[in-house]
C-alpha cells in the first residue's frame, strides 16, 4: 500500500472521538467478542480502525460489524442453538462421510484425488462446524453424493452375498 496517506496526529484523534461517540455498542460488543472473531482478519482490522481512529469507517463496514454483532458464529448462546437445529445435517454429512471413506478406501490416490466426493464432504463439513450452514445447492450435492454411493454401497453388498 505506497500509495495510502497516512492521517495527521489531529484526525486520528478526531476519528477516535467521533467512533467512541457514535459506534459505543460496537466497540462494546468487538471488545467482549475478541476471542470468537480473532480469526476473521476483517473484523480485527474493523476492530483495530474503531479504537485507533487510523482510517474512515465507511457505512459499509460499519454494517458488516453490525452483521456481525446479530451472526450466530459470534454470539455462544445463539451458537448453541444453532448447533441443535444443524445437528441432524451434520449427522446425515457424517452419514455420507463414512460411506465414501468405506467405498473408497480401497482406491488409488489419483482415484481418490480426482473422482472420489471424500474432498467434497470434508469441505462440507468443516464449513458446517465454521460457519454453521450450508447452501440449498450444497444440500442438492449431497444428496447427489448419498444416492450415488448408496447404490454402489447396495451393488457391493449384493456382490458380497452372492459369493457368500
Amino acid at each position: 500500500m505506497g500509495y495510502y496517506r497516512k492521517p495527521k496526529r489531529e484526525t486520528i484523534i478526531k476519528n477516535r472521538q467521533f467512533y467512541k461517540d457514535n459506534y459505543k455498542q460496537e466497540i462494546k460488543w468487538l471488545n467482549e467478542n475478541v476471542e470468537s472473531f480473532k480469526g476473521d482478519k476483517f473484523l480485527v482490522d474493523m476492530h483495530h480502525i474503531l479504537l485507533s481512529g487510523s482510517r474512515k469507517m465507511t457505512p459499509k463496514m460499519i454494517e458488516a460489524v453490525r452483521k456481525a454483532m446479530v451472526n450466530p458464529r459470534y454470539d455462544v448462546v445463539k451458537r448453541i442453538e444453532r448447533k441443535e437445529k444443524i445437528k441432524p445435517i451434520m449427522e446425515k454429512v457424517q452419514l455420507v462421510y463414512d460411506m465414501v471413506q468405506k467405498l473408497d478406501s480401497d482406491k488409488n490416490q489419483y482415484y481418490k484425488d480426482n473422482y472420489s466426493a471424500l474432498g467434497f464432504v470434508t469441505s462440507l463439513m468443516k464449513q458446517l462446524e465454521d460457519r454453521m450452514s450450508l447452501s440449498e445447492k450444497q444440500m442438492r450435492a449431497l444428496n447427489k453424493v448419498f444416492k450415488r454411493y448408496n447404490d454402489r454401497l447396495e451393488k457391493k453388498l449384493k456382490k458380497s452375498e452372492k459369493k457368500a
